[in-house]
């Protein structure tokens, strides 16, 4: 009878332990499920920011291509009044030069007016003392705007740094949440094909963006140092997690590059020599196989 009561006994604990690891793995999946529900709806709030800060991107480089065109308009505009102003500046030595001779020369030959010589000479003088403060001021002036222009570029640029920085830490989360996607979705017999790149190419394109807007950039403006490192950061997150962005900038062309490329003459370059100056769409690598062809621009002198 003991032995009988022994082993219902251990059905009854048996059955109490089974029920509550169950109850436990329910209580966990049902975690596991409301935190990516949580992540799944902060990516979307994310990519709305994304989407917002890319347009005010597209705003400020409008508005910074505007200041390029401005500032070059001006410094076209300053280099003809400083051409007509040299110009004005020798013609008005050799009238200098000329009413010096004729002064000398009534000197010499009318002694009886030697007075009105020197009188003659000393407003001669002045006007072209006056003329001199003039075109100095024209000249001051121009080069003041040209001074504001910078200035304004300047400020366009640290806005711009700072917008990049924004979104570099935007994309650093989106990784982040999609490699934590990554960990807690199911497993497919597919492997790589299933994996979505369409986030880290575009994250790819803005790094590439970005790095030739520093390598164009002042290195003293404001945030500049802070965004290449930033850069620098995400792209090593970037290369933990399988991809790879092909570095072309700067590096020599060859007809057997899998590229789309356009051309632009460039005279200041060696003769026959093809140097990629531009990067529109980066190479991107993942796990070492091509994902997305680089679409560049070559500098040639042929």
């Amino acid at each position: 009878m003991k032995q009988k009561f022994l082993f219902l006994a251990f059905i009854v604990f048996s059955l109490s332990a089974f029920s509550a690891s169950n109850s436990e793995n329910e209580k966990r999946i049902v975690e596991l499920q409301q935190k990516v529900r949580s992540l799944n709806s902060e990516l979307g709030t994310l990519r709305s920011i994304v989407s917002s800060l890319n347009k005010k991107v597209v705003d400020m480089q409008v508005i910074q291509d505007t200041f390029k065109t401005q500032l070059h308009s001006t410094n076209d505009e300053v280099s003809m009044v400083k051409n007509d102003l040299s110009q004005k500046a020798t013609e008005l030595g050799d009238s200098i030069g000329t009413t010096y001779g004729k002064v000398n020369q009534t000197s010499q030959d009318l002694n009886s007016r030697s007075l009105l010589g020197v009188i003659g000479l000393l407003c001669a003088l002045i006007i072209a003392g006056l003329v001199y403060l003039l075109l100095k001021k024209k000249i001051n002036s121009g080069q003041t705007a040209i001074d504001s222009i910078r200035e304004a570029q300047k400020k366009l640029n640290e806005e711009s740094v700072k917008l990049d920085n924004q979104l570099i830490e935007i994309m650093n989360k989106q990784l982040d949440i999609q490699k934590e996607s990554a960990k807690t979705a199911p497993s497919s017999s597919n492997g790589a094909n299933t994996v979505d790149h369409s986030l880290a190419l575009k994250v790819a394109d803005e790094i590439v963006r970005i790095e030739l807007n520093l390598s164009r950039m002042d290195p003293s403006v404001k945030g500049h140092k802070q965004l290449s490192k930033a850069a620098e950061r995400i792209k090593n997150n970037f290369l933990a997690q399988g991809y790879e962005i092909v570095d072309m900038l700067g590096r020599p062309y060859n007809e057997g590059m899998k590229v789309v490329a356009s051309f632009v003459s460039d005279e200041n370059l060696k003769e026959g020599e093809q140097i990629i100056t531009g990067i529109t769409k980066p190479q991107v690598n993942y796990n070492g196989e091509m994902i997305q062809a680089a679409q560049i621009t070559v500098s040639q002198n042929i």
